[in-house]
């Protein structure tokens, strides 16, 4: 034992006090640790893959599976693997009408959420006393679930029992019958659609609004700018990237929509509220055209992927 008391002292880990002689890990477990700690990253991250692959890739390979095939669950055996389904998409009319209800659909619904949001989202960012309460008047739709706010608009369209009618009857403006109608009945669904999507999109954007640097603002209102050069030309290049980002995850939202065309429409009058996603469902599991529904399924995961590389060649044009 060395008596040098002027060597440095040998660091304690956690745990460790002075006096007690110092356990070091030697041989095989060292090499273990030293592994372990290189691959750390990897054994992180596995799980996640795991997960995303067994819930995701894993289904979806399974049902491009099935869309070569013309199985149905009252089928036994092999079923040969031919393209008889896509062919079958390029001929069916319904299917044509399918397509255009539903870019219609997310077309509308995902401009109007954009546009309502970001003003909405602006009107909220401002400073006021009374202001935190209308945030939370305004985003409490995020807390229904897409039933609940189906059921709820539902009854609110009801055409004899409803009291949009009934304030409407009041007013002597007429009675429509909103959810029976070829002419209203996807707007009634772009409405329902609106009240839950556009807080979602206020909410993206006023969390960018409140982080965004307030210098630049400051220096143009020095410099004499109005309200909306303002708004122009520093606030909306400043959020301009989670506003794309809100608009990709409401276009995913409009593809996946199922609740509202089930509980309001039940995708009627005649086809007139049927898209991609609700046709899928009917061939499938009402129709048992299992390999038929599985090729409109692929078809769709291909439509939502269109927006998701415009959002990723915008965002690699960004940063060049």
């Amino acid at each position: 034992m060395s008596n040098d008391l002027s060597a440095d002292p040998v660091p304690l880990s956690r745990g460790e006090t002075r006096g007690e002689p110092r356990q070091r890990v030697r041989g095989p477990a060292r090499g273990l640790l030293a592994r372990l700690d290189r691959h750390f990253f990897a054994l992180a991250v596995l799980p996640s893959f795991l997960a995303v692959f067994l819930v995701t890739v894993l289904p979806f390979l399974a049902g491009l599976g099935l869309s070569f095939s013309s199985i149905s669950s009252t089928h036994d055996g092999i079923f040969p693997l031919t393209l008889h389904n896509y062919s079958r998409i390029a001929g069916d009319d319904q299917a044509k009408t399918v397509l255009r209800n539903t870019f219609e659909y997310a077309g509308a619904a995902v401009l109007l959420e954009v546009v309502l949001g970001v003003l909405l989202a602006v009107l909220l960012s401002q400073k006021s006393r009374i202001m935190p309460g209308f945030r939370v008047v305004y985003l409490l739709p995020l807390t229904a679930a897409s039933v609940v706010a189906a059921t709820s608009w539902g009854a609110l369209l009801n055409t004899s029992q409803g009291w949009i009618n009934y304030w409407l009857g009041l007013l002597h403006l007429g009675q429509p019958n909103w959810l029976a109608s070829t002419k209203l009945a996807m707007p009634s669904v772009v409405i329902t659609e609106l009240w839950s999507g556009v807080p979602v999109v206020a909410l993206l954007v006023l969390a960018a609004l409140l982080g965004a640097p307030q210098d630049p603002i400051e220096a143009a209102m020095v410099d004499g700018a109005t309200a909306w050069q303002r708004f122009r030309y520093v606030t909306l290049p400043a959020v301009r990237p989670v506003i794309a980002l809100a608009a990709l995850l409401r276009v995913v939202a409009a593809f996946q929509q199922f609740a509202l065309f089930q509980i309001l429409t039940g995708g009627g009058p005649g086809l007139s509220t049927t898209v991609l996603n609700y046709y899928v469902y009917k061939q499938a599991f009402a129709f048992n055209n299992i390999g038929y529904g599985a090729a409109l399924a692929t078809l769709m995961v291909g439509l939502m992927a269109i927006p998701l590389g415009l959002l990723f060649a915008a965002s690699r044009r960004g940063r060049a």
